[in-house]
C-alpha cells in the first residue's frame, strides 16, 4: 500500500543533466551507490524478450540497504548527502558520492526505476519499494515498510521502459564488462572480496593487467604547489586509452582521452588522483574543469608522463633493431648523440628502422647498398623536417596489412584532402566550443560581451550549433522583411508582391537570427525555421525576455500571411542563465524542460547556453575520441577565436 510520496526539487539543468547522461556512466553510478552501501556482491541482469532484446536492467547487491528512517535525507533532496560529512563508509571504505545524484543516473536507461530496500532496524528486517518516473523526476512515490525473513539487507534496482538508443550501447555484456573493468579497477585492487557480476561476466582487472606503476606528480602554478598521484595500468588486451579522473584513494569520477597518440601497442588507463580533482567535483566543477588552471597544469603533467612512458617502450623495441644495423654496418649515425636533440632524432629513426622492418618484410631482403641508401634518405629527411616526417611516417607504416588496404579502399571513394578537412571541421568545432564556453562564462569577457555586435556575428559563421540540418535563412532584420523571406522561400515571390506592409503593424520586431530546414513531414514544400533571440551573456532571463519571445510567436500565428499548413516554427530564447521566475515557467510536468508554449505548428523554447554547449560537446565528444583529436581547451580554443573572429571580440 502506497503511504504517500517525496518531493525533490529539482532544476531544469538537474533534468537535462540526468537524463541525458552517458549509458555506460548511468550504469556505473547505480553500482557505485551498491558500493558506497558497504556491498561485497553486486549483480546486473539484462532481462530479454524471446528476441533477445532487453527489457529491463536489474541491479542487485547486498550492501546496508536504504533504511526506512532515513529515506527524507537520501532521496528528499538533492545535494547536501550524508557522504559528505562521513567519507568512509561503515567498513572503512572511501564514498564515491556526495551530492545524493547517483540515484537519478538511472533515468538515462529507461523512465521508470524501483528500488527495493531490505534494510535492518533493531535486528529485525523490513522490506518497502520506492518508484519514480522520468515524466514526474520531483516526485517518488514510497510504500510502507513490512517485517520480512530474508538472509540480509541489499538492494535491488529495476530499470524499465528502456531507451533503444542507450540500451544498444550495454548490449554486449562482454565488451561492458570491459568497459567497466576499467572504471573500477583501481576500487576493486584496493579492496579485495568485492564481486560485480555484469550479465555473467565477473570483473577481475587482475586477469588483464600487464603492468602497473605510480607515478608522483609534483609542480608549481603561480608558486602554488600541484600534487597528484598517476596510477598506470598498461592492459594484455584492446586499443584503450584513456584517463580517469579521480580522488586520492582512486575513485573515478570523469573519464577523457589519456593524450598519447600511439601507433599499435600500449593499451592503457591512467588514473589521476588529486585533491585538486576532488575539489571540483565537491564544487560541482567537475564538467568545467578546464576553466581551472590548477587542473590544467595537473592534467599536462600527467600527459607528459605518459608520453615519456611510451617514448621509452617505443626505444627499447628499436634498441634491438638498431643492434643489428650496426652490425650490418647499415646505420647512417656515427659515433654517440651528444645533444639533447641529436638524441631524439636518433629516437624517432630508430622507431621508423623498426616499422620499415615490421611491415615491409622484403626490406631486409634488400642488398647492403640499397639498405644504406633507404636509411639515409630517412636521416636526412628527419634533419630536414623532423616533426612533419615523423609523424606521417610513424601513422602510415604502422597500419597492419588490413588498415593499409582499407586505407587505399577509402581513397577510392574520396580524396586525402576530404578527409583532412573532414578532420580539421571536426577540429576547428571543438575548439570553437570551448573557446565560445570561455567568453560567455570567464570574467575577463562575459561583462563586455555584446550581443549584436559581437556575439551575433561570431555565431553566423557557426550556425551548425543549432543542428545541421537547418540553414541560413536571414539575421537581423524584422519579422516584416522575414515574412518576405519566408514567402520567397515557399516559392510565392507573387504573394509577397501582393502583401500590403505598411498595413501590417504587429511584425516590427527583430529576432536575430531565422534558419530553415525543408521536406520535415513531407514533400519538397514543407518547411522548419528555427528563430533564435539571443541575449547578452550580462542579461539574465526574466518575465520581461519570455514576454518579448512569446509576442514573436503569437505575431506570427496572428499574421494571415505565415504559412500554418506546411510549416512549423520554432522559436528559441538563449541567454546565460534564468532567474527563479523563468525556470519556473519553462519545468513544467506537463511538458518537456525548457519549452514555454507549444500550439499547432508552433513551440516557443527557452535555454541555457551551458546546455547547448554540454549537448554540442557530447554530439562531438564521439568523433573527438574515435580521430583522437587532441584539443587543449583553454589555449587552442581561444586561439581559434582570435584567429577567426578577433574583430568581434572585446579588446
Amino acid at each position: 500500500m502506497t503511504l504517500g510520496q517525496i518531493e525533490v526539487k529539482l532544476s531544469n539543468e538537474h533534468l537535462n543533466k540526468f537524463s541525458k547522461a552517458k549509458s555506460i556512466r548511468a550504469l556505473a553510478e547505480l553500482l557505485w551507490n551498491a558500493l558506497d552501501a558497504d556491498a561485497t556482491e553486486i549483480s546486473v541482469q539484462f532481462e530479454r524478450n524471446r528476441l533477445g532484446g532487453i527489457e529491463h536492467i536489474v541491479i542487485t547487491d547486498n550492501g546496508e540497504g536504504i533504511h526506512y528512517g532515513l529515506i527524507q535525507d537520501r532521496f528528499g533532496k538533492l545535494g547536501g548527502s550524508h557522504k559528505i560529512k562521513n567519507k568512509n563508509s561503515p567498513r572503512g571504505r572511501r564514498y564515491h558520492g556526495k551530492l545524493g545524484q547517483g540515484r537519478y543516473n538511472g533515468f538515462a536507461l529507461g523512465k521508470n526505476i524501483e528500488w527495493v530496500s531490505i534494510f535492518k532496524d533493531n535486528d529485525e528486517l523490513y522490506e518497502f519499494n520506492i518508484i519514480g518516473r522520468l515524466g514526474k523526476m520531483n516526485y517518488f512515490q514510497l510504500s510502507n515498510p513490512d517485517k520480512v525473513i530474508r538472509d540480509g539487507t541489499g538492494v535491488r534496482v529495476s530499470v524499465s521502459e528502456l531507451y533503444d538508443e542507450k540500451v544498444n550501447e550495454i548490449a554486449d555484456s562482454t565488451r561492458l564488462a570491459q568497459e567497466l573493468t576499467l572504471i573500477f579497477a583501481p576500487y576493486l585492487l584496493a579492496y579485495s572480496g568485492i564481486i560485480i557480476n555484469i550479465d555473467g561476466i565477473f570483473l577481475d582487472p587482475s586477469k588483464v593487467i600487464v603492468s602497473q606503476q605510480d607515478y608522483s606528480i609534483s609542480t608549481t602554478y603561480q608558486t602554488k604547489v600541484i600534487s597528484g598521484n598517476l596510477k598506470v595500468i598498461e592492459w594484455s588486451t584492446g586499443a584503450t586509452k584513456n584517463l580517469y579522473l579521480c580522488n586520492n584513494e582512486g575513485i573515478a569520477y570523469e573519464e577523457e582521452a589519456s593524450g598519447v597518440k600511439t601507433t599499435g601497442g600500449f593499451p592503457h588507463t591512467a588514473y589521476l588522483q588529486s585533491d585538486i580533482v576532488e575539489s571540483l567535483v565537491n564544487d560541482n566543477q567537475i564538467e568545467v574543469r578546464e576553466m581551472t588552471p590548477e587542473y590544467n597544469v595537473l592534467r599536462d603533467e600527467a600527459y607528459e608522463i605518459l608520453k615519456t612512458i611510451y617514448r621509452d617502450r617505443l626505444a627499447n623495441e628499436a634498441s634491438k633493431e638498431v643492434k643489428k644495423l650496426k652490425e650490418e654496418r647499415v646505420y647512417p649515425y656515427i659515433g654517440e648523440a651528444h645533444s639533447i636533440i641529436e638524441i631524439a632524432e636518433r629516437q624517432v629513426f630508430d622507431i621508423c628502422a623498426v616499422k620499415i622492418n615490421q611491415y615491409l618484410p622484403d626490406f631486409g631482403k634488400m642488398n647492403k647498398g640499397s639498405k644504406q641508401f633507404t636509411y639515409r634518405i630517412l636521416k636526412e629527411a628527419l634533419q630536414a623536417n623532423p616533426t612533419s616526417l615523423s609523424k606521417i611516417l610513424n601513422e602510415v607504416l604502422n597500419l597492419p596489412v588490413d588498415q593499409r588496404e582499407e586505407f587505399a579502399a577509402i581513397l577510392e571513394k574520396t580524396s586525402l584532402v576530404s578527409i583532412i578537412n573532414t578532420t580539421k571541421l571536426i577540429s576547428d568545432r571543438i575548439s570553437f566550443i570551448n573557446g565560445l564556453e570561455q567568453i560567455l562564462f570567464t570574467d575577463e569577457y562575459h561583462k563586455r560581451l555584446k550581443e549584436r555586435s559581437q556575439l551575433h556575428k561570431i555565431l553566423l559563421g557557426e550556425l551548425w550549433l543549432f543542428g545541421e540540418q537547418y540553414s541560413y535563412a536571414y539575421d537581423d532584420i524584422s519579422l516584416k522583411n522575414a515574412l518576405k523571406k519566408h514567402l520567397q522561400l515557399l516559392g510565392r515571390s507573387d504573394q509577397a508582391e501582393e502583401v500590403d506592409y505598411a498595413r501590417i503593424k504587429d511584425l516590427n520586431d527583430i529576432p536575430d537570427i531565422g534558419l530553415y530546414r525543408q521536406c520535415v513531414t513531407g514533400g519538397g514544400d514543407h518547411f522548419e525555421n528555427l528563430v533564435i533571440e539571443l541575449k547578452r551573456p550580462s542579461c539574465v532571463i526574466g518575465q520581461d525576455e519570455l514576454n518579448q519571445i512569446e509576442k514573436y510567436a503569437v505575431a506570427i500565428e496572428e499574421n494571415e500571411y505565415f504559412d500554418k499548413d506546411k510549416t512549423k516554427w520554432k522559436i528559441v530564447l538563449l541567454g546565460i542563465r534564468m532567474d527563479k521566475f523563468a525556470a519556473k515557467k519553462v519545468t513544467q510536468s506537463d511538458r518537456d524542460p525548457g519549452l514555454l508554449y507549444r500550439g499547432n505548428n508552433m513551440e516557443v523554447w527557452v535555454k541555457e547556453w551551458k546546455q547547448v554547449i554540454q549537448d554540442a560537446k557530447g554530439k562531438h565528444r564521439y568523433l573527438q575520441d574515435k580521430l583522437e583529436l587532441s584539443v587543449k581547451d583553454n589555449e587552442e580554443g581561444m586561439r581559434y577565436l582570435k584567429e577567426k573572429y578577433s574583430k568581434y571580440l572585446p579588446d
